[in-house]
């Protein structure tokens, strides 16, 4: 999406907001840090008011069924979520991979093994739903040869931090925006790459699709070069438990398995996509509301408008 370049004056205030969280995160206990991410997250949503209202817009046109009150809870649940992962993933930073993992539970990872094991590259499907952040970050200790597709951060001081975050785990990063060549190189190497298809995108990039019962654009992209190679699907979310987690690995989609319909780009990001809102419908608190989703639509934003 079409982004504003920010000025170096407001890059550096940024990171030194971001300096005093790191410095902030480093010192609490466990439970400190839940207490003082919910204040961030309370913040946050004070400050981002914007980004409430649309977070409050999305919900109301996806959960029809609920009062606005409970709406108002999901949303501040969502804010002090968004406030507690935003510690912890900070936190992480001076931890090593071993002391990570023992903080999270691997549930089913056999599928994701069972996966790499066929020698086809898999692409490890998730969304910005719990700790997505940490889960990352996870993923590093038990599999080593992992692209994740994201878009380049717009801070060149957050990014120069996160860069070296991430070479110290061996994590790589493939830019959203030339995703498809990247993807189909590293699936041949056997890869794993890591994909949060749960944004929008330009409707000249994607598919319109189904997000949890609303038409949205969607990219095919993950769909398409999963075909192409005969790359297994599988799915992971992230559940967070006070300051650890659970990180669920679904069964795989094998499509090379699959029948010459199902293997269309569009009947399978629908696929995707139905995963994907099932997991939030569930536990809507845990999924990023502030983000529209569905931009390009007759619901959501024009593609014109800034976020906060």
């Amino acid at each position: 999406m079409s982004r504003r370049k920010k000025s170096l004056l407001v890059q550096r205030a940024e990171y030194a907001l971001y300096r005093a969280v790191a410095w902030l995160a480093r010192r609490p206990s466990d439970e400190g840090i839940l207490k003082w991410g919910d204040r961030l997250g309370n913040f946050a949503r004070r400050v981002l008011r914007r980004r409430d209202r649309l977070a409050m817009r999305n919900l109301r046109d996806t959960l029809r069924d609920k009062s606005e009150g409970e709406l108002r809870e999901i949303a501040n649940q969502c804010w002090r979520l968004f406030g507690r992962e935003a510690l912890i993933s900070i936190r992480m930073q001076n931890m090593k991979l071993g002391e990570i993992a023992s903080r999270f539970e691997f549930v089913n990872v056999e599928a994701l093994e069972n996966a790499i094991a066929r020698g086809k590259g898999t692409l490890l499907i998730s969304a910005h739903y719990g700790g997505w952040e940490a889960a990352g970050v996870a993923l590093m200790s038990i599999v080593k040869n992992v692209r994740t597709v994201t878009r380049p951060l717009d801070n060149r001081f957050l990014a120069r931090d996160l860069l070296r975050f991430r070479s110290s785990t061996g994590a790589a990063v493939l830019d959203r925006k030339r995703a498809a060549r990247g993807i189909l190189e590293v699936l041949s190497e056997n890869a794993v790459v890591v994909v949060l298809p749960d944004q929008a995108v330009l409707p000249r990039e994607g598919v319109l699709v189904p997000f949890l019962g609303r038409p949205a654009w969607t990219t095919a992209v993950p769909a398409k070069m999963a075909i192409r190679r005969g790359s297994s699907i599988v799915f992971v979310f992230c559940i967070p438990h006070g300051s650890e987690h659970r990180l669920e690995f679904g069964d795989p989609i094998e499509v090379d398995q699959m029948t010459e319909a199902e293997c269309d780009p569009v009947v399978l990001t629908r696929r995707i996509n139905d995963v994907i809102s099932t997991r939030i419908a569930a536990h809507p608190e845990l999924w990023l509301w502030m983000h529209d989703r569905w931009k390009g639509t007759a619901t959501g934003e024009s593609e014109g408008a800034n976020g906060e």
